[in-house]
């Protein structure tokens, strides 16, 4: 009897004890008289793929040294590019320009020639197809000219000493030139009506004839007199232009 009392009062207990279960993965509590629902499962997440990693570009900073020398070379080759610019405009101006010169044929050498100045200074002249040649007033060749030639070059700069030749001219020399002088002489004879002095040269006399613009006043000169001339020599013959008596 004693034992079913203790039986009783321990359902008793039990039943009024409120169950409790730790929820775990998909198990919930329940307490009595309460409905209890399937445990519903745990939806799978899905893994979500991650970014693509970002590669980075390393960058340096340059240091101010560095920084001048890269603004140095950004002005050398501005200065180089002007230079260059600038010598090609004066190019083509001087290729428009025409230029002269006069000179002696020193070489001739596959369509060049080099050519001496009256300041003795070396001229190249470079020839082409287009450039023309006239020698004693006539249509001629690069063959025609001959070395020691004096000739007249007209043509364009290519640079400061070469020259394209349009035109070669050959000039012939006169070899009976009127070549000045000077003298200093003893008078030895006058003739008022020819215009002609004689002047005492080593020991022989030297008949001058007054030049056409002689400035001379023959009646002043006497022989015997001394006198400071300035002579004139023409196709053989002796000229007096200006005397002077001493």
């Amino acid at each position: 009897m004693k034992s079913k009392k203790l039986v009783a009062l321990s359902i008793l207990i039990i039943l009024s004890i409120t169950i409790v279960i730790p929820a775990k993965a998909g198990i919930h509590p329940v307490t009595p008289n309460s409905t209890v629902f399937a445990a519903s499962p745990t939806p799978t997440k899905t893994a979500t793929p991650s970014a693509t990693p970002t590669e980075k570009v390393a960058t340096i900073a340059a240091t101010p040294s560095q920084t001048e020398d890269i603004q140095e070379k950004i002005k050398s080759l501005v200065k180089e590019n002007l230079t260059a610019t600038e010598s090609n405009l004066k190019e083509k101006i001087n290729q428009k320009t025409l230029v002269g010169y006069v000179g002696y044929v020193k070489s001739i050498n596959s369509g060049n020639i080099t050519l001496t100045s009256k300041d003795e200074s070396l001229i190249q002249i470079t020839t082409d197809d287009k450039t023309a040649y006239i020698k004693e007033a006539k249509p001629g060749k690069l063959t025609t000219i001959a070395i020691s030639d004096k000739i007249i070059v007209i043509g364009t700069l290519l640079k400061e000493d070469i020259i394209l030749a349009k035109r070669i001219i050959v000039i012939k020399e006169d070899p009976s030139a009127m070549v000045s002088g000077t003298i200093f002489a003893k008078v030895s004879s006058v003739d008022a009506k020819k215009k002609i002095i004689g002047l005492s040269i080593e020991g022989k006399e030297v008949l001058y004839t007054l030049t056409k613009k002689s400035t001379i006043v023959i009646t002043d000169i006497k022989p015997g007199s001394s006198i400071f001339a300035i002579t004139k020599k023409f196709e053989g013959k002796d000229y007096l232009s200006t005397a002077k008596v001493i």
